[in-house]
């Protein structure tokens, strides 16, 4: 039987993650008015996060389950650190290159053993992502700090 101190532990875990997510939106760049559609760019993280915040704050204070919580396998915790290396990862070498690096990694570390398919996934994504919103949409993606260095 999981305990509620065990499931108040998770809660506030998951509550200090949504709480610097939430933070964290007040240091994006303000979309000027003219450009806003819509949630903005800071608004939709920050409505997610407080939907996370909410979630968390009950599952600390609902009852105790009957059932045993199962122990997070390792490659749980792997793909945890994965998502929570992307943002220093891009904040170094850009979104695509972070986004193409993550497909591959969490890929290979979900099992899948042929190369090839996970790089055509990882270029793929990076295609459709850079398409979508590059050229559609006119979206300047984060270049990171190697790309600021390299395309001045």
């Amino acid at each position: 039987m999981a305990s509620p101190r065990r499931e108040a532990g998770v809660a506030l875990v998951v509550a200090a993650v949504a709480a610097l997510g939430f933070a964290g939106t007040f240091t994006f760049d303000e979309v000027p008015p003219a450009l806003r559609e819509g949630l903005g760019a800071a608004e939709f993280p920050r409505l997610i996060c407080i939907v996370i915040l909410a979630l968390a704050a009950l599952l600390a204070l609902q009852e105790k389950r009957s059932e045993a919580a199962e122990p997070v396998p390792a490659t749980g915790w792997w793909t945890f650190a994965a998502c929570a290396g992307f943002l220093p990862v891009m904040a170094v070498i850009g979104m695509l290159p972070a986004m193409f690096l993550f497909v591959v990694a969490v890929g290979r570390l979900w099992g899948e053993r042929r190369i090839a398919l996970l790089l055509a996934s990882g270029a793929g994504l990076v295609a459709a992502i850079w398409l979508v919103f590059v050229r559609v949409f006119a979206i300047t993606l984060p270049a990171g700090w190697l790309g600021e260095q390299l395309l001045g």
